[in-house]
């Protein structure tokens, strides 16, 4: 429900800001403002795409760029496009009523910005892949809805110049969140303020059970701060949105800064988070149900790209690199909380883990996998990881050994794959504990273009398991890799199977702005506790459907409501459940290394 209530105010917002914009001018050509807007209005409430308006393409994102490869840049030059153009064809423009108005009311990302963002350089010579890396990380940031660089011909042979066309969304937003008319939750932000790349969020909980009744929450986020690819988030919080480890409402700071590995080209990557929690009784819990403590946490990791290319004219990328890292966590109780039995989450946890990392990934420019016909990076090719270092938890020291592979890859007929292969386990003298395993497999498969829809099939099956079961959390099953929706954390186990599959169908349907899809499925999963063989646990399958709609000019994502029916639940889970929500889908990130962790169970 509080997604559709953040969509209604975003175009509440949107429409106090159209008035504004029309008083702002003269009474005769508010009339024709006002008659224009109603019938831009009218005509965009309901609107079917004709084929040729909706592009399906699949490309090496270094293909365009390979026959201008050593020549030298001489000049860059950046356009920033208004809401009524198109990055692929600046041709093809919409003028009307609408656009007008959001292009007054919305500051585009400042030039100097964008320059802070690029990595290629005036006098630099052409390389392909570095090109396509920094159009892809231009599209990667949350304020922008699309990116094109292209090269054009100068009148000298030896060199080009090079265009970087990019368009913003709509970057105010504002949400409410509610389950009734005693407490709600309401932000509002802009995720591109002042057209700086910096996100300012406001955040208030309105809860009549609470004391006080209201809790406020500030955040801040700059993107490359002074152009060093250096992003900084701080935020402070009285609702429980920081790194919160257990059920008590808390109330924190934080700061976090990251670079990411944004081009094999780049040679340091790194974080460091710092987070001050409290519990809060808000609630006025009773003494004894309430648990009271304090922790902090610190987490800083550093990398290296080992094998950084040196372009040599007429010589080739092979894309192969690699990196090695460090990572240093600690999790400290100043008040641990009074419990009867062992948490894990509240406990003192510090780990030293390193990293070496080979990896060859490039990149295809796809559309309608998680979006609906935005420009999309998927990664092709492959990634694995040794991690090793000691592992305390409380008063426990181990030694952890892990292994993860990764492999993407496109077939002849524009399948797309991954599979991850993940093992880990901790060594306590002479004994390996809590081993851990994972195995997934998914496959998109090429998109179906039909003239009046196109559909896209997914499937996946993975196996998890945690054998010689110590002071790791057990598996569940509520999540992706288990039956998402599934509202209850009490179905644990030390294996798990599931799969299942997708149909998703993209119309040519657009509601005021909004394009439209649906989508099918069916999933199943085996949930195993100790003690049983692996066949011998519970069984839970799910079927459903619904309906998925976005509007690629705004700040928020994709909306989907869900109808799922589960032919067997526990503990008073609904056997038929419709939800609002999200998409929750993780696109690949805007780096080609992750900081050091443990391999991937859940």
């Amino acid at each position: 429900m509080h997604v559709a209530i953040r969509y209604i105010i975003c175009y509440c917002w949107c429409f106090t800001g159209f008035l504004s914009a029309m008083y702002a001018q003269d009474s005769t050509k508010r009339k024709r403002t006002v008659g224009s807007l109603a019938k831009e209005v009218y005509r965009n409430f309901l609107v079917t795409d004709n084929r040729s308006q909706d592009s399906t393409f699949f490309q090496k994102s270094e293909e365009s760029f390979r026959p201008f490869t050593g020549k030298v840049i001489r000049r860059i030059v950046i356009r920033n496009l208004s809401f009524g153009e198109n990055v692929n064809d600046t041709a093809h423009t919409i003028i009307s009523a609408l656009t007008r108005t959001a292009d007054r009311l919305q500051t585009n990302t400042q030039d100097w910005v964008i320059r802070e963002l690029l990595f290629i350089k005036k006098g630099q010579l052409v390389d392909p892949y570095l090109l396509a890396d920094n159009e892809r990380f231009l599209r990667d940031q949350n304020f922008i809805k699309d990116a094109r660089i292209v090269i054009r011909r100068t009148s000298h042979e030896d060199s080009v110049d090079v265009l970087v066309r990019l368009r913003d969304v709509f970057s105010w937003g504002a949400e409410v969140k509610a389950s009734g008319i005693k407490d709600f939750q309401l932000s509002v932000y802009d995720a591109n303020f002042l057209g700086m790349a910096q996100r300012l969020e406001l955040t208030a909980l309105y809860d009549r059970t609470r004391n006080p009744v209201i809790g406020p929450q500030i955040r801040y986020r700059k993107t490359s701060l002074f152009g060093s690819f250096i992003n900084v988030d701080a935020a402070y919080t009285t609702i429980d949105k920081g790194a919160s480890l257990g059920f008590e409402n808390e109330r924190a700071y934080y700061l976090k800064l990251d670079r990411p590995l944004y081009t094999p080209n780049a040679r340091f990557a790194g974080g460091l988070e710092l987070s001050w929690n409290q519990s809060t009784n808000v609630y006025q819990k009773p003494p004894v149900q309430f648990s009271d403590y304090k922790y902090q946490l610190g987490d800083a990791w550093l990398g290296y790209n080992i094998g950084v290319y040196k372009q040599r004219k007429n010589s080739e990328d092979s894309r192969r690199r690699r990196f090695v890292s460090v990572r240093y966590f600690d999790q400290r109780f100043i008040q641990p909380p009074k419990l009867d039995s062992f948490d894990a989450r509240y406990v003192d946890k510090r780990y030293v883990l390193g990293q070496f990392t080979w990896y060859k990934i490039n990149f295809y420019r796809t559309n309608y996998i998680y979006g609906f016909g935005r420009t999309e990076d998927i990664p092709v090719g492959m990634m694995r990881k040794i991690t090793i270092g000691p592992a305390k938890v409380d008063s426990l020291h181990r030694l952890y050994v892990g292994w993860e592979f990764d492999h993407w890859l496109v077939d002849k007929r524009n399948n797309y794959w991954n599979y991850t292969l993940a093992l880990g386990t901790n060594l306590y003298k002479k004994e390996w504990q809590d081993n851990s395993a994972f195995l997934n497999f998914s496959w998109f498969s090429r998109l179906f273009d039909f003239p009046k829809f196109k559909m896209r099939q997914f499937a996946n099956i993975s196996y998890s398991a945690i054998y010689n079961h110590r002071v790791y959390e057990p598996l569940y099953i509520n999540n992706e890799f288990g039956l998402d929706r599934f509202s209850t954390d009490s179905v644990r186990a030390t294996q798990r199977i599931s799969a299942g599959t997708e149909t998703s169908l993209y119309t040519r349907w657009r509601l005021l702005g909004f394009r439209i899809g649906f989508f099918t499925f069916g999933r199943a999963t085996l949930m195993t506790p100790a003690q049983t063989g692996v066949f011998r646990g519970g069984f839970f399958p799910a079927v459903g459907g619904g309906i998925r709609t976005r509007n690629e000019n705004l700040i928020f994502g994709t909306v989907e409501a869900r109808f799922t029916w589960f032919p067997r639940t526990l503990y008073d889970v609904n056997n038929i459940t419709l939800t609002v929500h999200s998409n929750l889908r993780v696109r690949f990130t805007g780096s080609f290394v992750q900081a050091p962790w443990f391999a991937l169970v859940r």
